[in-house]
């Protein structure tokens, strides 16, 4: 078994090539998120309904530990607005691209008629504004509301770092959320979500020294939902560190065994590491779980050159 010139070419582009489409289906996009209560507990059915402007949208329900999921969908700036009986609905913008994942979309509803909560009118408006701001992708304004709620609650520093650097993510300016997410783990160095974000950062920043670093104190038991790992191995190939990103694609992959994506892109890295076997297996999985699916077809158009 050989792997040609033009295969390895065609593993690079479709590591990156988004695909077209037609209307909201067809794409390789993915959102997923969790909906929870006040007190962090989840929020079992919430109808969260997704819409591309001009080009449609559907809905779903969280599911018993308030999760949601959904693939398949094209790139763009999406509407997501989320329901449940009892809370104050959440109306939020999210852009999801077609080559990198998504971050998930934690949202907290808050109660329909919730208790007085004491707080100065000043920090309430600030926080209030700042949410809003974040939600609707006006990322500059969001973050100028944090720094007055941080100038008013420093003792808030760490959560309110943390969305000051999901801004600047947001925005793709990888180094300066790296920043404010490692500020949140010298406060918080046991915080495994936030770590494993911040080694994004650091890759998608083209500092893979760093991301190496910060991720040597990852304590992955901790780490639930596999698209931490694929975020991770998707960051490594943003830096050209194939051969890492395909462990931890296959880390993803032992959380969850049906990890589509994650069969797709470390059969992609193995094809461009010339490893023909383990590439062959891995696209033939994406074909048997998804055969009708663009990660499918994508599967079968790179098996099909794999001499």
């Amino acid at each position: 078994m050989r792997v040609s010139r033009g295969v390895i070419a065609l593993s690079v582009a479709l590591l990156a090539a988004p695909l077209g489409a037609q209307d909201w289906r067809g794409g390789t996009g993915r959102v997923e998120g969790k909906v929870t209560d006040p007190d962090g507990k989840p929020v079992t059915d919430a109808v969260v309904k997704l819409e591309l402007p001009d080009r449609g949208g559907t809905e779903l329900k969280s599911d018993k530990k308030g999760r949601w999921a959904i693939l398949g969908l094209a790139g763009g700036k999406w509407n997501v607005d989320i329901t449940a009986p009892g809370y104050t609905p959440r109306s939020l913008s999210v852009n999801v691209s077609e080559t990198v994942r998504t971050p998930p979309i934690e949202v907290k509803l808050e109660r329909a008629q919730p208790a007085a909560t004491g707080l100065p009118p000043e920090v309430k408006a600030a926080h209030e504004k700042a949410e809003k701001a974040y939600d609707e992708g006006r990322y500059e304004e969001a973050r100028a509301e944090y720094e007055k709620l941080l100038a008013l609650r420093p003792d808030l520093a760490p959560r309110i770092n943390q969305q000051i650097g999901f801004t600047f993510i947001q925005q793709k300016d990888y180094a300066k959320g790296l920043e404010y997410l490692l500020k949140v783990l010298a406060a918080e160095p046991e915080d495994a979500q936030i770590r494993a974000i911040a080694a994004q950062a650091a890759f998608d920043a083209r500092q893979p020294e760093k991301g190496r670093e910060i991720l040597a104190a990852l304590d992955e038991r901790k780490i639930t939902d596999p698209d931490m790992f694929f975020n991770i191995g998707v960051g490594l190939l943003n830096a050209g560190v194939v051969d890492e990103a395909v462990v931890w694609f296959g880390k993803a992959i032992a959380k969850d065994p049906s990890h589509v994506d994650g069969y797709l892109r470390r059969g992609l890295a193995y094809v461009h590491l010339g490893k023909v076997a383990e590439a062959r297996a891995d696209l033939q999985k994406v074909v048997e779980l998804s055969p009708a699916t663009p990660q499918g077809e994508l599967a079968k158009k790179a098996l099909a050159q794999l001499e």
